[in-house]
């Protein structure tokens, strides 16, 4: 497949955001089928049964930074056959910061 790359930035309000990230979340929970759209453009991809996810939390000054990246490749194995891998590579649900002040590990 040629590659493709949809790109929209944007300022939106706190509801707003929430709003879609509500919808892309409701979209990955109800099927492997997704379509993802902004600014007119949109796609329908296929999602596999297994992600890799990153987050990574930038507090530079007072300017915070919030970037999430979900990952896969076609051609990795169903959920059935990878039942048996370790729920390690789940990441905990993230902590939000308050004022911009990362909070710190309770299990250190």
């Amino acid at each position: 497949m040629p590659k493709l790359e949809i790109k929209r930035k944007s300022e939106l309000s706190r509801k707003e955001l929430s709003d879609r990230l509500i919808t892309i979340g409701q979209a990955l929970a109800g099927g492997s089928e997704v379509e993802l759209g902004s600014g007119g453009d949109s796609i329908e991809i296929v999602v596999a049964d297994r992600v890799r996810w990153e987050l990574e939390i930038e507090v530079d000054g007072d300017e915070i930074e919030i970037e999430i990246e979900i990952s896969w490749r076609d051609d990795l194995p169903s959920e059935s056959t990878s039942e048996a891998q370790s729920d390690s590579a789940t990441p905990p649900p993230a902590k939000a910061a308050r004022r911009g002040r990362p909070r710190k590990s309770a299990d250190k």
